[in-house]
């Protein structure tokens, strides 16, 4: 435990050390935000750093390694310099927000150590996606040029987003830690980086207002924090009241494959194995994960990574909804710097995961159209000047990503109506309701003004995309969908009428003339609206792509939706917190207070009950991912030491057993970043348009049954082999006595069970 710490220190101090980088230059970008962007110092300037070192070794002007991290980090530095000196202003906004520093920091270190603490109870890249991550931070770790060399496609570059990756490969190089332990303490990052973020952006929401009670700033911060780090669906809490044996059969009705799990608990958490998956399978067919799942299961995946950045870009739309700084597309040209980090910061997202760029850049333009009509422009109008404002920033995003983009051999993607599938409302409300309630809560306390005719108005926009989808399957022979919605028809109804309330509460609070204008209760609002129009649309429109059905559009959109709501219900709670009484006027709201604070903190026990149980399961203790495979592999994990030290990525393709998505195989290539020929062939179809894959099966067939022949040694060549792996996986899949195969070919290296051999 005491290296883990040590190794965690070391970690967590490159990281600060970056953040501060970013210190000036975030109260640059956010000098209309009552926080001057400090607590988001860290993702903006990792964000920089991470992007210009992935131009400069695209460029081929330079290597990609740690002499390109520390110059971009030098740079961003020399920058906060000249700030410091020109804009004393600048220098000052920031001291003077020391406290809001400290509690940032504060909080940080808590949730940096607890997930650490949480990763260093399983922390190996074995089960689910973790060889794959393990993979991408290997592969840009021993590249010199991007993007990296893939290691399960030999030939081709990597072809998946992983700009998060190299941040995290950043941050170890900088504290002179491997690949193996950046896996594990990146999230843990990222998720204390989340965690300040959100909570700032709930306290900058509410300071678009004017505050008089001190304890609305920690109750928005709270909640926020609250929503995003520990509330979670129902289900969770079904399993462990029903491990508990308590009401197992009321649970068993909820329709939820899995729940409950056996009756069986050791100090109230539940002893069935992995009794806490089945919380993000809530809905058939899709995957529902939530900010703590993720964080406990500890893939460090493109969502997870780039959660943070995708906050910096709500407190961007935040300064554009303040509406101060007028919105043209001259105002870039004067001010360069502003326009380089509000690129800078898309560019990031689009590298890190592309799909966030249609919501959080969706945001940011719908922030801007309000800023147009609240300025008295007409709808049609407001669009144009939205889309004027936006070229230069939008242009410069693009040149940054467009290397990455051209180098990506994606699949055909395309939109498509969802037909057979629907949310049904019991189910929906098991996984939203949990972090809802805050929301609701405390527009049942606010009651913010109504108008009947804005509510039409907005249930009727809200409507449109409804009436599109209807006339989409009418014209393409699915009208029975009509009829099989069912009960999915009332989730549909009630996303629409949220939808109108809410926009229609935003739209009085932040009108553009008469009466008193409340920005904060619009942009709270406004939040909420998002993810209103993000759970609508992926009711009626999903990505088509190698996913079956809406699996991968829920997965990715609700994953950001959670974040989006945690922000809205902070605010929202900050501000009923500052204008009702402490306590409740009648017994209306104590009962609504009491029945809300109950599910909020029943739903809070799954994310203890889920790290206890991780806890459970037996792992090899600390931060190396691989020291598993020292008890379970010990050939592999040599085999691992060896390659890394002796071959070259870019020269050397060593040939290993094919072994399926998902499976323990394969880990020589993703932990070494030596090419295979192919590895995990599902995610490298879900990667690209086509894959050899054929072609690729029988060359490892003829190799591994042909051995030191000539027809084996012909076959090795053509695919450009130039070392065999001989290991437990290649025994299983082509006899107990592989190696004496290849007894007439160089041995490079063999230890532990395990043989690599030379093509001669």
């Amino acid at each position: 435990m005491i290296d883990a710490l040590f190794l965690a220190g070391r970690w967590y101090i490159a990281l600060a050390f970056v953040g501060a980088a970013g210190l000036l230059p975030g109260a640059y970008l956010f000098d209309r935000l009552s926080s001057r962007g400090v607590s988001y110092a860290r993702p903006l300037a990792l964000a920089v750093v991470a992007l210009g070192a992935w131009l400069i070794g695209w460029s081929g002007r330079g290597a990609y390694g740690t002499a390109a991290i520390a110059a971009v980090l030098a740079g961003l530095f020399a920058w906060s310099a000249a700030l410091a000196w020109l804009r004393r202003d600048l220098l000052t906004s920031v001291l003077v927000r020391w406290r809001t520093l400290a509690a940032g920091e504060g909080l940080h270190l808590v949730v940096f150590a607890l997930v650490a603490w949480a990763r260093s109870a399983t922390p190996a890249a074995a089960a689910t996606e973790k060889p794959m991550d393990l993979m991408l931070i290997e592969a840009v770790h021993r590249a010199q040029q991007l993007p990296p060399p893939d290691p399960w496609l030999s030939g081709h570059t990597v072809s998946y987003y992983h700009l998060g990756h190299l941040a995290a490969d950043a941050i170890g190089r900088l504290a002179c830690l491997p690949p193996e332990i950046a896996f594990n303490l990146v999230t843990a990052s990222a998720g204390a980086m989340a965690a300040v973020a959100v909570a700032a952006l709930a306290t900058d929401v509410i300071g678009l207002g004017t505050i008089r009670r001190g304890r609305a700033t920690w109750v928005a911060a709270g909640v926020a924090g609250f929503v995003l780090l520990l509330a979670a669906p129902v289900a969770g809490i079904a399993n462990i009241l029903g491990a508990n044996g308590i009401a197992p059969v009321v649970w068993g009705m909820l329709g939820v494959d899995g729940v409950p799990v056996a009756v069986g608990a050791t100090t109230g958490v539940p002893d069935a194995f992995w009794w806490w998956w089945t919380n993000t399978r809530i809905l058939p067919g899709t995957i529902s994960e939530f900010p703590a799942f993720t964080l406990l299961l500890g893939d460090p995946h493109a969502h997870l990574l780039a959660l943070p950045i995708d906050l910096v870009a709500i407190a961007l739309a935040l300064t554009v909804f303040e509406g101060s700084r007028p919105l043209t597309w001259r105002r870039w040209t004067r001010d360069p710097q502003r326009l380089a980090l509000t690129a800078a910061v898309f560019a990031a997202i689009c590298l890190t995961n592309a799909w966030d760029v249609l919501i959080f850049g969706g945001i940011w333009a719908g922030a801007a159209l309000v800023a147009f009509r609240r300025a008295g422009w007409a709808w049609t109008l407001g669009v144009t000047g939205v889309a004027r404002w936006a070229i230069p920033p939008i242009t410069i995003a693009l040149a940054c990503a467009a290397p990455f983009l051209m180098g990506i051999d994606a699949p055909h993607l395309g939109a498509a109506a969802v037909v057979g599938e629907h949310s049904d409302p019991l189910r929906w409300l098991l996984v939203w309701l949990p972090p809802a309630v805050p929301a609701l809560l405390a527009l049942l306390l606010l009651r913010p003004h109504l108008e009947r005719d804005a509510v039409v108005a907005a249930v009727l926009v809200a409507a449109l995309p409804v009436e599109a989808w209807a006339v989409a399957l009418a014209l393409g022979g699915h009208a029975s969908e009509f009829f099989a919605r069912g009960s999915g028809w009332l989730v549909l109804a009630a996303i629409v009428a949220g939808f109108g309330a809410l926009a229609a509460a935003g739209a009085a609070a932040d009108g553009p003339t008469g009466g008193r204008r409340d920005p904060a209760l619009g942009a709270a609002c406004a939040l909420v609206c998002a993810v209103l129009v993000i759970l609508g649309l992926t009711e009626l429109v999903r990505v088509a792509d190698a996913f079956p059905g809406r699996m991968n559009t829920v997965f990715k959109f609700w994953f950001d939706a959670w974040a989006i709501l945690a922000v809205g219900a902070g605010a929202l709670a900050g501000l009923a917190a500052d204008r009702i009484e402490v306590a409740p006027a009648g017994l209306g709201q104590r009962a609504a207070l009491g029945t809300a604070g109950a599910l909020l903190l029943a739903s809070a026990l799954y994310v203890p009950a889920m790290a206890v149980s991780r806890a459970r399961e037996g792992a090899t203790r600390g931060l190396d991912a691989l020291a598993y495979l020292r008890d379970q592999d010990a050939g592999l994990f040599a085999s691992i030491e060896w390659s890394r030290q002796h071959l070259d990525p870019r020269e050397d393709v060593m040939v290993q057993a094919i072994v399926e998505s998902y499976h323990a195989g394969d880990m020589l290539a993703a932990a070494s970043g030596v090419p295979t020929l192919l590895g995990w062939p599902n995610h490298e179809r879900q990667w690209r348009a086509s894959i050899p894959e054929a072609e690729r099966r029988a060359a490892v067939d003829a190799i591994y049954a042909a051995g030191a022949t000539e027809t084996g040694r012909n076959a090795a060549r053509r695919s450009g082999v130039t070392c065999v792996y001989i290991g437990r996986e290649e025994r299983a899949q082509y006899g107990a006595d592989l190696a004496t195969r290849f007894a007439g070919w160089p041995v490079a290296f063999a230890g532990g069970g395990a043989t690599v051999v030379r093509v001669p």
